[in-house]
C-alpha cells in the first residue's frame, strides 16, 4: 500500500474503474489519499454454478460440485502466495425452487431465531418476492416482523405439499451492487440493463453447509434468479440459447464488480483479486467482458489472469446457435448497439433479425447484406461446424490476449484428446481450435475427508429415504497405514450388509424397494430401481459402476460389456455367478438412447441362461449414492470421454481396485498396480473401426461401445480371476489405492510432479513472479468488426449459382473474417469429404482468428 500526501490537488471521482473529472478543486492539506499499488496477487475469485459445500441437491449434480467446493478450500486451507494465506472465494448465481418473478426470496421463520432453525424447513414458509422488493418492502407488505425474515435460497421441497420439507441457504445482501448494460436480444439496436447485487453467505446455516460465514457469494441478477437449479439450462444443454444470454448478464455483472472495486473495501476485507477462476459453460463470457471494459479504457480490467476451466467440452455442453443476433447479445457492448443500430443497412438487419438471418422471407441479397454486417463481428466464435460458440469465446480470449487468458483442462490425457484428430468427439467442432492455442492441464483432486467413510450418521442419498433408518448399521473404517486388511472387511460387510438389505426389502415388492433408495421427492419423479440383488456369498464380488445420466458416462459400454461376459462361452458359468454389478445415475430420460441400450441389457440379462444371473444386476433410476463405493470390491466407470473422473478416484479413498475405459483422467492416475484400463479412448476416428464419417453417428458410436464391451468382459474375467486365485493380489491393489495421494495440495504424483494447488498458483495464475511482471496493457477486444454490404458483391456473385463461391467471394472482399471454424471442420471431414468440383482460394487469416497465419481453404461447391 501506498499512502500520498496532498495539497491543493484535484480530487478524482472514480466511475466505472476510472476517474472523471467534478470540476471541483478543494485544499486537503490534511487529507492523506489511500491508493493501492495493485491487485493481491494471493487472492482468487472463483466462478463455479455447482459447490457441494452448500449441502443443496441443486448444487452437487456431479463432479464439478466437489471441484467448486475442494478447490477454494483447499487453497485457503494450504497454501500460501508472497507469506499469506490464499484468499481464495467463490461466487455463484443466484437461484431459487418455484421464483418465476425473479426477485428475491424470503424465509419467513416466526419466533424462531436464525441460528436456531432446522436444517429444514416447510415449503410454505418460503416467500417470493416481487422484482425490486426488499427484505423491510415485503415485511411491510404482508405485515411481518423484520426480524422474522432472512434472505434466502430455497432447495426444491422433498414433497408436494405445502408441509414438504426444503433444504436451503440463509444469505445476506452486501453493498456490492449496479448495473449493467447490453444489446437486447428482443429488440435490434435497443439497450437493456441488468440490475445485480452480491449475497454473502450468512454463518447462520444448517449444519449440512460446509461453507457458512465463510467469504463465499451468490450473484443476484433478476434472470438467473428466476431459475431453479444453478445452471439456467438442463443438465443436457437441449435449451434455448436464452439461458447462455442469462448467464453472460451475470458475467457482464461480476467483470462490473471486479473492475470497479466494489468488494475493495472494508466490508469484503479489501477484496482485489488479481486472479479468477471461470468454471464451465456459464462463466464462458468473463473474459469477453474483461476485454471489452480493458479495451475501453478501464484500467482496473487490466492485469488479472482468467482462467476457463474446461470440465465438459462435448457437443450438448459447448453453447451453440446459428442466430448471430443472439450471439451479438451475449458478447458485444452498448457501443456495439448503437453502432449497428447507426448501420446504413438497418431496415434489413430488422428484417433479418425477425425472421431469421437465413430466411427465404428475406432476398437472396438481403442475406448477403445481413451476413456482410454480422460476419465480421461474430466470426471469432464460429466454430468448425458454422455455429455460433459459447466454449470458443475463452478460446478466442487466449487466442487474442495469451498474457492474461488461461485454458485448463482436467486432466493431461484428455488435453492431449481435446486437441488430436485421432479422438474427435473429444471436442467436436473445436479441436482445430484447441490445438492453435496454448493450454494448461491440472489434474484435479480430491478430498477424502468429504467421503466420510468412518461416519456411520452420513446419509445414503437425499435423505429421507429407507437408508436413513439403516445407516447406522453401516461398518465405518478408516486407514491408517498397517490395516489394509480391517479397511477391506469392513468394505465386505457392507457389501453384504447392502445386498442383504436390498434383497430383504425386495421381499416386500417394488415400491418397498423403490422407498429403500429414494424420498418422497424422489419417487415423484419417477425414480426407481431395475431388479434387486441376491446377499453376497464368501467368494463373490461386488461391482459398484456410477455417473450422471449422460451420454459422456458410458453406460452402454458397462451394461453390453457385462453381458458379454456373461455370454462368453469360454467362462465357466460358476464363475460367472460371482460376479454381481450395481449400476447406478440420475433419473434418465426414457427416451434417451443410452436408456434403451441400457434397458435391453439389462432385460437381456434378466432372461440369459433361464434367469439364473437375474439377481446378479440391479440399476438405480435415479440419484446414487457415491457411499456405495464402501459397500462394493471393485468399481467400473466407463465413460465415453472423461475429462477427470472423480469418481474413480472416490474409489481409491475407499481403497477399492477399478475399470475405467482408457480416455482421459483415469489414464493419468490409473496403472496395473492400482487398476484397468481398457487399451484405447473410446471414440477414435471411424477409420479405426473400418466405418467412416459417412456411416450414422449411430452406427459409429455401437462400433465403438462393442470394441469397448470387449475389452471390459476380459477385464470383468481378470477381476474375479484375481480376487479368487491370486488374492494377495487383490490386496495389493487395495493398499496402493487408499495409500495414493488425490487430495488438491498432495496428489503431485499423477499430476507431473506438481500438486493441483501449485500447478494453479504457479503455473496458471504465476503467482510467484509478483503483481510487477503481470501483463497490465490494455487487453485486445475479441470480437470483430461490424461490416457494411459491399454493392460489388452482388454483381460478383452472379457469376456462380455456387453458395460455397459465394460465401468465398465474400471472402476475398474481405467482408467474412471467420474462416476459422470452416477450416477446422475441412480438416476434421478430410479424410471422407468428396473433393468434387471445388475451387482453392487463399485468403489472409485476420488477428481475430487463432490461427495468426495465411491459410489454403479448399472449398467444396
Amino acid at each position: 500500500m501506498r499512502v500520498d500526501s496532498v495539497s491543493n490537488r484535484k480530487i478524482a471521482t472514480y466511475r466505472y474503474g476510472y476517474p472523471y473529472n467534478r470540476n471541483l478543486t478543494t485544499s486537503v492539506d490534511n487529507v492523506k489519499l489511500i491508493s493501492f499499488s495493485g491487485k493481491n496477487m494471493w487472492q482468487i475469485m472463483s466462478f463455479t454454478p455447482e459447490n457441494k459445500g452448500l449441502g443443496l441437491p441443486e448444487t452437487s449434480q456431479g463432479g464439478e460440485g466437489d471441484v467448486g467446493f475442494e478447490l477454494i478450500a483447499s487453497l485457503r486451507k494450504h497454501e500460501k502466495v508472497e507469506g499469506k494465506s490464499v484468499d481464495a472465494r467463490s461466487i455463484m448465481p443466484y437461484w431459487n425452487y418455484n421464483n418465476p418473478k425473479g426477485g428475491f426470496k424470503f424465509l419467513w421463520h416466526p419466533n424462531i431465531k436464525r441460528n436456531e432453525l432446522p436444517d429444514t424447513i416447510p415449503a410454505n414458509r418460503f416467500i417470493e418476492g416481487e422484482r425490486g422488493e426488499e427484505l423491510q418492502d415485503v415485511a411491510r407488505r404482508l405485515k411481518l416482523k423484520i426480524e422474522d425474515l432472512d434472505y434466502v435460497i430455497q432447495s426444491k421441497p422433498n414433497g408436494s405439499g405445502a408441509d414438504a420439507q426444503s433444504k436451503y441457504c440463509i444469505v445476506e445482501p452486501t453493498s456490492a451492487k449496479g448495473s449493467v448494460r447490453r444489446p437486447s436480444s428482443s429488440k435490434l439496436g435497443e439497450i437493456v440493463e441488468i440490475p445485480y447485487q452480491l449475497m454473502k453467505i450468512s454463518a447462520d446455516n444448517p449444519t449440512y453447509n460446509k461453507i457458512k460465514g465463510q467469504p463465499h457469494y451468490f450473484l443476484y441478477t433478476p434472470d438467473l434468479a428466476s431459475s431453479a437449479r444453478p445452471y439456467s439450462y438442463g443438465p443436457q444443454g437441449y435449451v434455448p440459447f436464452e439461458a447462455e444470454i442469462i448467464n453472460s448478464d451475470g458475467q457482464r455483472a461480476l467483470a462490473d464488480a471486479l473492475v470497479n472495486g466494489k468488494m475493495n473495501t472494508q466490508e469484503f476485507g479489501h477484496f482485489n483479486p488479481a486472479n479468477v477462476i471461470m468454471h464451465d459453460r456459464p462463466a464462458s463470457s468473463f473474459v469477453n467482458h474483461i476485454a471489452n471494459l480493458s479495451s475501453a479504457g478501464h484500467k482496473g480490467a487490466n492485469g488479472f489472469i482468467m482462467d476457463k476451466y474446461d470440465h465438459n467440452t462435448g457437443r450438448n455442453y459447448q453453447g451453440i446457435t446459428d442466430n448471430p443476433f443472439k450471439f451479438f447479445s451475449v458478447v458485444a457492448t452498448e457501443s456495439d448497439a448503437t453502432e449497428l443500430k447507426n448501420n446504413r443497412s438497418f431496415d434489413v438487419l430488422e428484417r433479418a433479425f425477425e425472421h431469421g438471418i437465413n430466411s427465404p422471407q428475406l432476398t437472396e441479397t438481403e442475406r448477403m447484406i445481413a451476413n456482410s454486417v454480422m460476419e465480421p463481428f461474430l466470426s471469432p466464435f464460429k466454430d468448425g461446424a458454422g455455429t455460433y460458440n459459447i466454449t470458443k469465446i475463452p478460446i478466442a480470449g487466449v487466442a487474442r490476449n495469451p498474457l492474461n487468458a488461461r485454458e485448463t483442462t482436467v486432466s493431461h490425457q484428455f488435453d492431449k484428446e481435446m486437441a488430436s484428430l485421432d479422438t474427435p468427439n473429444a471436442a467436436p467442432f473445436l479441436t482445430g481450435d484447441y490445438a492453435s492455442i496454448p493450454r494448461h492441464p491440472n489434474l484435479n483432486g480430491v478430498t477424502p475427508a468429504n467421503m466420510r467413510f468412518d461416519d456411520n450418521t452420513a446419509e445414503f442419498g437425499r435423505g429421507n429415504n429407507g437408508f436413513s433408518k439403516h445407516k447406522m448399521e453401516f461398518t465405518t473404517f478408516k486407514y491408517n497405514g498397517n490395516n489394509i486388511v480391517e479397511v477391506i472387511e469392513a468394505r465386505e460387510k457392507n457389501a453384504k450388509w447392502l445386498t442383504n438389505l436390498i434383497w430383504k426389502t425386495s421381499k416386500k415388492g417394488q415400491k418397498a424397494l423403490d422407498k429403500l433408495f429414494f424420498n418422497d421427492a424422489q419417487l415423484a419423479e419417477g425414480q426407481t430401481v431395475w431388479g434387486a440383488l441376491s446377499p453376497l456369498k464368501k467368494g463373490e464380488i461386488l461391482i459398484f459402476g456410477f455417473g450422471r445420466p449422460d451420454e459422456q458416462k458410458g453406460f452402454p459400454i458397462t451394461a453390453r460389456g457385462y453381458l458379454n461376459y456373461l455370454q462368453r462361452a469360454d467362462i465357466p458359468k460358476e464363475e460367472k455367478l460371482k460376479v454381481k454389478l450395481l449400476t447406478g445415475a440420475g433419473k434418465w430420460d426414457e427416451n434417451n438412447s443410452d436408456y434403451k441400450d441400457l434397458r435391453a441389457c439389462w432385460e437381456e440379462v434378466q432372461r440369459l441362461d433361464g434367469g439364473i444371473y437375474k439377481n446378479n444386476w440391479m440399476n438405480i433410476d435415479g440419484f446414487t449414492p457415491d457411499r456405495f463405493s464402501a459397500c462394493s470390491t471393485h468399481g467400473v466407470f466407463t465413460s465415453r470421454r472423461e475429462m477427470c473422473g472423480i469418481t474413480p478416484i472416490q474409489s481409491k479413498i475407499a481403497g477399492v481396485p477399478y475399470a475405467a475405459t482408457g480416455t482421459g483422467g483415469p489414464v493419468d492416475y490409473t496403472n496395473k498396480l492400482n487398476g484397468w484400463l481398457t487399451p484405447e479412448p473410446v471414440e477414435l476416428a471411424p477409420e479405426k473401426y473400418g466405418l467412416s464419417w459417412e456411416n450414422s453417428a449411430s452406427e459409429i458410436d455401437s462400433a465403438r461401445v462393442n470394441r469397448q464391451a470387449k475389452f471390459l468382459a476380459d477385464i470383468f474375467h481378470d477381476m474375479i480371476d484375481e480376487y479368487t486365485n491370486r488374492y494377495q493380489d487383490y490386496v495389493a491393489r487395495c493398499k496402493k489405492n487408499i495409500e495414493e495421494k488425490v487430495d488438491w495440495h498432495e496428489n503431485s504424483e499423477y499430476n507431473h510432479g506438481k500438486s493441483a494447488n501449485q500447478r494453479l498458483l504457479t503455473d496458471i495464475f504465476e503467482t510467484d513472479k509478483g503483481w510487477d511482471a503481470r501483463n497490465k496493457e490494455p487487453l485486445k477486444r475479441l470480437t470483430g468488426k461490424l461490416g457494411e454490404y459491399r454493392a460489388d458483391i452482388e454483381e460478383l456473385s452472379s457469376y456462380t449459382k455456387s453458395k460455397p463461391v459465394k460465401f468465398a467471394l465474400i471472402v476475398c472482399a474481405g467482408l467474412i473474417t471467420g474462416i476459422l471454424g470452416f477450416y477446422a471442420y475441412i480438416t476434421h471431414k478430410k479424410s471422407t469429404q468428396k473433393q468434387t468440383d471445388s475451387q482453392t482460394i487463399t485468403v489472409d487469416m485476420p488477428q481475430t482468428t487463432n490461427l495468426l497465419e495465411r491459410k489454403k481453404i479448399n472449398i467444396a461447391a
